[in-house]
């Protein structure tokens, strides 16, 4: 599953439509859009606002390890020389108010530019901004990261920017935001995309069988000694090509009361998965 949290629904919007997302009626906290694959949830401003959304959609939908975190939303840039609706990968959030340091592992968006996100507390002007380092500044990110650690895997925790001004947030037109977000869908289905095939790559090839043996050898009370054993001889089987999944289905069934039947129906899976 994608998990994907903005601040704003004029983010949000974008989204949803290019994603065909439809509102889940069942969810009255906040409002949440899904299909198959993605889920969206519109937490607010603020990064106490976001963490909380994070936690609640990452919960409530029982997320897994491998599932995918995005934070997409709006960022100030602090130096002229960027552009208007540009994305920025970040890959280091620094909390303004903590001073707390968050690195999200980035192993996305290639042709991305990549970044260091200051994540305040409040609106930050021109005048409030007296350092002299080319930076961003957003009000959500760091309570993404503080969140999302709790759950995921590092590198499946992705703050995507978009520079929506330059420290002047009061002249901000929706419509243009809107656009800005529009401009960048080809880049975030580009990210979802390497993130789904980077996941897949590093998918453990024997996860499925590795859940059946542990089932089946807590219901049949083997030993850790067998089951070490029995999964041995369940990666010799699939990569000899044979099917050994459907070979432990048949024995999920038995019933094992005594030791002697255990260490007879072990035998027999030992035999039939050679």
């Amino acid at each position: 599953m994608v998990f994907i949290v903005t601040a704003l629904m004029l983010e949000a919007a974008p989204l949803i439509e290019h994603y065909k997302l439809k509102k889940d009626m069942n969810i009255n906290n906040y409002p949440v859009y899904k299909n198959d694959d993605i889920t969206l949830i519109v937490s607010g401003i603020g990064k106490i606002k976001s963490a909380m959304a994070a936690v609640y959609i990452l919960s409530t939908f029982k997320c897994k390890k491998e599932d995918i975190l995005i934070n997409i939303g709006f960022c100030g840039a602090t130096s002229f020389k960027y552009n208007l609706g540009e994305p920025i990968i970040i890959n280091k959030v620094k909390d303004m108010d903590t001073g707390r340091d968050y690195y999200p592992d980035v192993y996305c968006g290639k042709n991305i530019k990549k970044g260091t996100l200051y994540c305040s507390s409040k609106p930050m002007f021109k005048e409030d901004y007296i350092d002299n380092n080319d930076t961003f500044i957003d009000m959500e990110s760091s309570g993404i990261m503080e969140a999302s650690q709790k759950f995921l895997y590092a590198h499946n925790t992705v703050i995507l920017k978009i520079i929506s001004d330059f420290l002047n947030p009061e002249d901000l037109d929706k419509e243009i935001l809107k656009s800005y977000i529009k401009r960048n869908l080809t880049s975030i289905d580009e990210i979802i995309d390497e993130l789904k095939n980077l996941n897949h790559s590093l998918r453990n090839p024997f996860e499925d069988e590795e859940k059946a043996v542990n089932i089946l050898c807590e219901k049949l009370n083997f030993t850790e000694a067998m089951k070490k054993m029995l999964f041995k001889e369940v990666r010799k089987s699939k990569l000899k090509g044979l099917e050994p999944l459907s070979i432990l289905n048949e024995f999920c069934n038995i019933e094992v009361k005594i030791k002697k039947e255990g260490k007879r129906v072990f035998e027999q899976i030992i035999e039939r998965l050679k």
